[in-house]
């Protein structure tokens, strides 16, 4: 699909949808204050354009860790064939969040789309991004600004089980492991300023 039919659908899913009061409510419910959960939103272009240096492929999976109410995840499956996305929330009621605008997406949009769309899976999952299974993902997107370094060391051991030719993109962070090339770095606009954006190949 085209970048701007994509938006112009993003943009109508989630108008007048507020992730941060949902997150606040959820760090507020769960005790879970720290840094690494800081909840922070993509923008449309410049998310699409740091993605599209990972050059996706048709009938490729995509995760996103930190999903939230799943902007990534939706604007990923709108505009690359990807054959399945994967949302990964560690706050329930952000994925309850992003399940209602998938919901919407089924009844309202995805039926008038081509039928590539019908077939594509989009889903979401709660917990612990670092306890799921990353390996089928071609192409990941971890958005890790606040991430502190136990978190990091323990992702970057996580990463090394993609296969050879998967596609990372990291925001606001780097890793530092011989199982993965640097590809390309990025300035990234987000909601809140911008991050730089590191997009690498699994060896």
């Amino acid at each position: 699909m085209d970048i701007a039919r994509a938006q112009e659908i993003f943009e109508q899913l989630y108008s007048g949808f507020s992730g941060y009061d949902i997150a606040r409510h959820e760090k507020e419910r769960t005790g879970l204050q720290e840094a690494g959960t800081t909840y922070g939103e993509v923008v449309a272009p410049a998310f699409l354009d740091v993605l599209n240096e990972a050059a996706p492929q048709a009938g490729e999976v995509f995760f996103d860790l930190g999903s939230g109410t799943g902007k990534a995840t939706l604007l990923a499956a709108l505009t690359f064939p990807f054959s399945r996305v994967v949302g990964i929330e560690l706050f329930p009621g952000l994925g309850d969040a992003a399940r209602k605008v998938l919901a919407r997406y089924d009844a309202e949009v995805r039926p008038q789309l081509p039928a590539e769309y019908a077939q594509q899976r989009i889903e979401f999952i709660d917990g612990d991004f670092l306890e799921q299974d990353l390996s089928v993902a071609d192409v990941l997107f971890a958005h890790g600004t606040c991430y502190g370094q136990e978190t990091m060391e323990k992702l970057t051991h996580k990463l090394e089980e993609l296969r050879p030719g998967a596609r990372v993109i990291l925001a606001g962070q780097t890793i530092k492991t011989p199982a993965f090339a640097f590809v390309k770095m990025k300035v990234m606009r987000t909601d809140w300023g911008t991050a730089l954006a590191t997009v690498y190949r699994r060896q």
